[in-house]
């Protein structure tokens, strides 16, 4: 099934499987200049896919081409829609450049002409060399691998004659089954059809504003959207010889007097910071990785996950809309310095990855929170001005969610105001180790996090903000036991979550926990991973094949008692 929005008038074909394939190296000419016709494809590639996950060319930094011959009805409507790829691509139809991609891990759609004949070639050049020109979103420095690949499924559809709809929102301002439905129609004015949960369409009095339509429409029998009880409607427009059907979930989420509010009721938040990774696909994560990993994180108790540190999968989210998972979902950014964010260009990749993410994931009642720029320079004002860019951004097209961003300063960060939710990364007893002679500097964590609370509490334009610890963990390597319990142990990581888990119980004034990681990942490979055992971030309660550690359990206590 594909992700939602779904288009039943429309021939839309799923482009994933095996694609020709020719690597042409690190000496590759940039993107735009490499001369398509010389390309010799030789081999195969799986999309969805990393070239440089395969044995073949596990850690190359190249360029990769990848040719899929398609049909098409001669001089249609095309729209290609590429869920995800990185770090840089470049798309051909027919050898005619149709778009660069710019935007890693983001969905992205494509409008173009068939052309004549049947048959026609598709062309994706993907770079996953470093370059702070060409790639200026992606840095060697990150803390999580930069595969090159086309990560997300790929889908063609052939647009109808005359008019064709866009992304609709739907907007549920209230409790009461009162649904705004709002969106573009290509060509339009045009009459309009609606149906709600799978009932006829019917004529609705649609107000147009050139091609943008809006109205409203009250359910019979609305049904909540929640964790406990994950309801989900979709509505069906008809236009034309065009439909459209969106999914949607009736649930409001707010900030009161320092709480987070789910339909009007507090909630706290329990889970863990998520990547699509995994040691031999990268982040091309197929839908049973997907649903193995929400079935462990509902195993541990959780309620809560932190999508980190890039917009997440439609049909990820999807599963999380019907399964029940609340979500932060944030743009692609990851210690960015001053010298990054002083960059004209990365601030302008920055605004347009964000709302480009607001608005591909507007309907999905799991997403809660918008965040961006992790542990971003916000103790600097070049750092501050961009966030404070980057939340009126996302509060010009969404105010139904809350705006956050993880700090790694949260004594020295100058932009706290800008947030609806205060959310620091911290790493007392880890990386703040104190006596070097002590093997488990525990002791550190309650310490440190009193001081972050007393800080907050003590400002009084941030007393009433929710507060969540966004980032908090201990390496462990898989299977090492140790009878000092110190670092790298399973031991030492076990009981560190017990004492961070104890904390959060105890502490009502955080709202929300998400602790690092869920699952041992893939890092950078260069000199920075002398801190880094195996070139993997250990922090995981699961190693990178999803097998438990100590902790686990120690988690799963803790977070289980929640439920009660």
């Amino acid at each position: 099934m594909y992700a939602y929005p779904q288009f039943p008038c429309r021939n839309v074909r799923s482009l994933d499987g095996f694609w020709e394939f020719a690597y042409l190296g690190a000496d590759a000419p940039q993107l735009e200049e490499i001369p398509v016709r010389t390309i010799v494809f030789d081999e195969l590639m799986a999309v969805p896919g990393c070239f440089d996950a395969a044995p073949k060319y596990a850690g190359m930094r190249g360029v990769g081409a990848y040719r899929c011959i398609v049909e098409a009805p001669a001089n249609a409507k095309l729209r290609l829609r590429l869920g995800g790829l990185g770090l840089r691509g470049r798309i051909l139809w027919d050898e005619n450049d149709i778009a660069r991609n710019e935007l890693p891990y983001s969905q992205q759609c494509y409008e173009f002409n068939a052309g004549p004949g049947l048959t026609h070639e598709l062309l994706i050049l993907i770079d996953n060399r470093f370059h702070p020109v060409d790639t200026p979103l992606f840095h060697p420095f990150y803390d999580f691998y930069g595969y090159g690949g086309i990560y997300r499924s790929v889908e063609l559809e052939t647009l109808p004659e005359g008019v064709h709809f866009e992304r609709v929102r739907i907007d549920t301002p209230d409790l009461s089954g009162r649904v705004v439905v709002s969106g573009k129609l290509s060509g339009g004015p045009a009459p309009l059809s609606a149906g709600f949960d799978g009932s006829e369409p019917e004529p609705v009095d649609g107000h147009f504003d050139g091609e943008t339509f809006t109205f409203e429409a009250q359910l019979d029998t609305p049904a909540l959207w929640s964790p406990d009880s994950p309801n989900l409607h979709t509505v069906t427009l008809q236009a034309g010889n065009d439909a459209i059907v969106e999914r949607f979930g009736i649930r409001t989420i707010a900030c009161s007097r320092g709480q987070i509010l789910l339909n009007g009721r507090p909630i706290r938040l329990a889970g863990y910071n998520r990547h699509d990774t995994h040691p031999q696909f990268g982040p091309a994560m197929n839908d049973e990785l997907w649903i193995e990993d929400l079935q462990i994180l509902r195993d541990l108790g959780c309620n809560f996950i932190r999508g980190c540190h890039y917009p997440q999968s439609q049909r990820f989210l999807d599963l999380c809309d019907q399964l029940g998972f609340l979500v932060w979902e944030e743009s692609l950014g990851w210690g960015d310095d001053a010298n990054v964010q002083a960059d004209p260009k990365f601030r302008r990749l920055q605004l347009e990855q964000t709302v480009n993410m607001v608005e591909t994931s507007i309907n999905h009642p799991s997403v809660i929170l918008w965040g961006f720029m992790n542990e971003s320079g916000d103790d600097k004002e070049v750092g501050a001005s961009l966030l404070r860019e980057l939340a009126a951004a996302v509060r010009s097209i969404d105010r139904s969610r809350p705006v956050t961003n993880a700090t790694m300063h949260i004594h020295e960060s100058i932009a706290l105001d800008a947030f609806d939710v205060i959310s620091f990364n911290h790493y007392p007893g880890w990386y703040e180790q104190g006596n070097l002679s002590d093997p488990r500097p525990l002791d550190r964590i309650p310490a440190a996090l009193d001081r972050v609370l007393a800080k907050l509490d003590g400002q009084e334009i941030l007393r009433d903000k929710p507060v969540i610890l966004s980032e908090i963990g201990a390496g462990a390597i898989y299977g090492w036991r140790d009878r000092v319990r110190g670092i790298w142990s399973e031991e030492y990581q076990a009981d560190y979550l017990d004492t961070v888990c104890r904390y959060f119980k105890s502490h009502d004034r955080l709202n929300g926990l998400a602790l690092w990681q869920f699952s041992d990942g893939r890092t950078y490979a260069a000199a920075n991973v002398l801190g880094r055992p195996r070139a993997f971030n250990n922090k995981g309660t699961l190693d990178e094949y999803r097998r438990p550690k100590l902790a686990y359990e120690v988690v799963k206590h803790h977070f289980k008692s929640l439920e009660s």
